[in-house]
């Protein structure tokens, strides 16, 4: 979206794979490239049924109205090595 905001895209797990871990590790893995990239804030437009997964990552709604509602997330970066 710009140097310094990305917009996360398409987050699914298999439904007999949910619960055990790999949508938070994929998330941990996107957090960790997006800062390493200087990227400062993420926004999602999550399923609504998805909103209390992001929550519990440290998203925040910001907007709610609409049939997928966006969140965000502010990163710290970290340098590119």
């Amino acid at each position: 979206m710009s140097e310094q905001t990305a917009c996360v895209r398409t987050v699914a797990i298999r439904a007999e794979r949910q619960g055990k871990g790999y949508g938070r590790m994929l998330m941990a893995g996107l957090e960790k490239f997006a800062s390493q990239h200087r990227v400062k804030r993420l926004l999602v437009n999550a399923a609504r049924d998805a909103v209390g997964f992001y929550e519990a990552l440290g998203w925040a709604v910001i907007e709610a109205g609409g049939e997928n509602p966006v969140l965000t997330k502010e990163l710290r970066t970290r340098p590119q090595w």
